[in-house]
């Protein structure tokens, strides 16, 4: 139940709600994997944002590159 990592970025251009949403699940991860060696729980409100990472649907879409980079992060860690 406590912060234990805080970060803030500014999308000066953003399509829709889930490219934010992806936008911020990278860094994300990015620190949990660097800062900890404990596996990584992503929650979101972002239903589709969840299931593009468990799936490969959108990784032909716009926001594909986002995802696979999101699943090279995944990969490294349970």
């Amino acid at each position: 139940g406590q912060i234990i990592f805080a970060a803030y970025r500014v999308l000066f251009h953003c399509n829709d709600t889930l490219e934010a949403e992806l936008h911020a699940l990278m860094p994300g991860m990015a620190l949990a994997i660097q800062h900890s060696v404990h596996p990584v729980v992503v929650q979101s409100d972002s239903s589709e944002a969840l299931a593009s990472l468990s799936s490969n649907a959108l990784t032909r879409s716009a926001y594909g590159h986002l995802v696979l980079e999101i699943k090279e992060l995944m990969s490294n860690r349970e």
